[in-house]
Formats: structure tokens, C-alpha cells, sequence
């Protein structure tokens, strides 16, 4: 993962490949949803079958998926420092994970940030360039 500061255009560069990652989770969510709406409408004589309950579950979950990654996560690979609000620091099952609060309401995770060097390296840099 490489994370650059461009001074001429006060932007962040991340090149982490995430954009792809977030793309195909999206297409897979979608595709899951049209299956299970294909599953759940067909309604066999018998009533509603434990099959169309799992559908049902599964098209539940795809939609709460991708209304996560569509609207409250960014996988902007340029971002305008005026956007950022803040970097947010988490802990997930013991190993920390950074992200970048944006003013749109979405968040930019830096997922691929292994190390306390990496990490510490990340938080000077947007320190020094006044993200908080």
C-alpha cells in the first residue's frame, strides 16, 4: 500500500487496489440479490418452503451489504484533503486499522497498513498535512 501527498493539488494518493476489491463485492451482492428474488418469487403450491425463507434471508443480507458499501464506504483512490474530517483509529481483534472520515458521510478504510512502522508512518504524514 502506498499512500502519497501531492502538494500541487493538496490530494491524497492511495494505491491499495481496493477500488477493485469494493467493485467486485458489489457485483457479487447484486448478482446474489437478483437470485434470490428469482428463488423467493416462485411460490410452489405447498406455500412458502424453507428454500425461499434461506433466499429470503440471503436477498436481506445482499441489500444491507450493499447499501453499506454503497453508501457509507469511498474507495476514491484521490482524495481532496479539504474532504477529510478526520482519521479514525480502530481495533479489530487485536491488530489496529486506520480510516478516513469524509466529509460526504462515507469512510476510507486504509486496510492494508500491517505494521505499528506502517501505521505510525501513515499518522505523521496526515498529521503534517493537518488531518486529525
Amino acid at each position: 500500500m502506498q499512500i502519497n501527498y501531492n502538494e500541487k493539488n493538496k490530494t491524497i494518493e492511495i494505491k491499495d487496489g481496493l477500488k477493485s476489491q469494493y467493485f467486485m463485492i458489489k457485483a457479487l451482492m447484486f448478482l446474489n440479490l437478483i437470485n434470490a428474488i428469482l428463488n423467493v418469487s416462485y411460490i410452489s403450491e405447498d406455500g412458502i418452503g424453507f428454500m425461499q425463507i434461506i433466499w429470503l434471508i440471503l436477498g436481506i443480507v445482499s441489500i444491507v451489504v450493499l447499501y453499506f458499501f454503497i453508501f457509507k464506504k469511498s474507495s476514491q483512490e484521490n482524495i481532496q484533503i479539504n474532504t477529510i474530517q478526520r482519521l479514525t483509529e480502530k481495533t479489530v481483534f487485536g491488530s489496529k486499522r486506520l480510516s478516513l472520515k469524509l466529509t460526504n458521510g462515507k469512510s476510507r478504510d486504509l486496510a492494508y497498513l500491517k505494521t505499528t512502522a506502517e501505521i505510525s508512518k501513515t499518522k505523521k504524514l496526515l498529521t503534517k498535512i493537518g488531518v486529525n
